[in-house]
């Protein structure tokens, strides 16, 4: 304070001293200087820096002397310039040790939808197994620690999915690759004549394996229709599901069981516990039986060939994933699509004309 009255008392003297500097810049820099003593008088407390003004200060003393930098300074000491940098330093390396060592990231949104989808699919399956079938499917660099924080972003902890358990549709379909469904249908013709079409299904695919028509299907006709099966598939069921219809006779079933297939016949008035089946009648009235008048036999012989071909080659399944049960390995892309009527335009089915 003492210095600053003295400056203050004696200014005009010191103001001619600066009129005999000749260089301008040296002017300037006396004239900065008293201004700064004037400031700092009148606040009469410490100043505040903010981050930006210590930055700039430390950026224009690096290069400065101890002494010139001693005479610099009028707001701040030096052991105060000093750290400040010091704190510059800290903070610039911990910017740097945030960044973790190791590979980059390389994890697409698409992948991490697989990671998901796996997960869901498979709850029993470890971090280390789904890591695995990643590096199956082509990506190499997919780790444990990766597959980890994916699942976990997503909520999906270990204790989350294995108490999901396993459904009965899931346990079902285990089942489904060793059994076959069978079950009759009635058609009654434009004379009012009624037809018996007996099928067999495969649960697993929803194929429809074989089928027959019957004005009067006796214990012989049915027998031969199960010796039939044996012909037409190459490996016969484990089990086959039927109900208690007089039409299915014991020595028909009989012949099954000689060759290992367990015939289960499904309890009384029970429907829903051959709905694979019956959903099949269901889909074939909807789409085709109700839509037309079968006129004979022969007529309903060609309507059912054409929609079972159509049912089993190009008729999209939703538990298949919308694909047919006799579904390609792959299905092209490119070419013109096409339009190919069945059964006369009843039904339309589009495909692609090869390229």
């Amino acid at each position: 304070m003492f210095w600053h009255l003295i400056l203050v008392l004696f200014s005009p003297v010191y103001l001619m001293f600066a009129l005999a500097f000749r260089d301008d810049r040296a002017r300037l820099v006396v004239a900065l200087y008293q201004q700064v003593l004037v400031l700092q008088r009148q606040l009469g407390k410490r100043p505040s820096l903010m981050k930006s003004e210590r930055v700039a200060l430390v950026l224009s003393g690096l290069l400065l002397g101890k002494k010139k930098l001693a005479q610099a300074l009028m707001i701040v000491k030096p052991e105060t310039l000093v750290g400040w940098h010091r704190a510059i330093v800290r903070r610039h390396w911990r910017l740097l040790s945030r960044k973790k060592p190791g590979r980059p990231r390389e994890i697409t949104p698409e992948m991490e939808q697989l990671v998901v989808s796996i997960a869901r699919e498979n709850p029993w399956m470890g971090y280390g197994k789904i890591a695995g079938e990643m590096r199956k499917l082509g990506y190499s660099r997919f780790g444990r620690t990766s597959v980890k924080r994916i699942l976990n972003q997503h909520g999906l902890t270990p204790k989350t999915r294995l108490s999901w358990g396993l459904s009965w549709l899931e346990f079902l379909s285990h089942y489904g690759r060793f059994a076959w469904a069978s079950d009759y249908l009635t058609v009654t013709t434009a004379s009012l004549r009624t037809y018996y079409v007996i099928f067999f299904l495969e649960i697993a695919t929803r194929r429809i394996v074989f089928w027959n028509v019957s004005t009067s299907p006796d214990e012989p006709w049915v027998a031969q229709q199960f010796r039939n099966l044996s012909v037409i598939s190459d490996e016969l069921p484990k089990y086959l599901l039927h109900d208690r219809d007089d039409k299915y006779p014991r020595s028909a079933d009989a012949l099954l069981e000689d060759v290992g297939t367990k015939v289960i016949r499904l309890p009384a008035r029970s429907p829903d516990l051959n709905g694979y089946a019956e959903r099949w009648i269901r889909s074939l009235r909807q789409e085709c039986l109700d839509r037309i008048i079968v006129l004979n036999e022969a007529h309903l012989r060609w309507v059912l060939g054409e929609y079972v071909r159509y049912y089993n080659q190009r008729r999209p399944h939703q538990s298949l994933q919308h694909l047919p049960p006799e579904a390609l390995a792959e299905y092209p892309c490119d070419g013109e699509i096409v339009c190919r009527p069945v059964l006369g335009g009843l039904i339309n089915d589009y495909y692609r004309l090869a390229a």
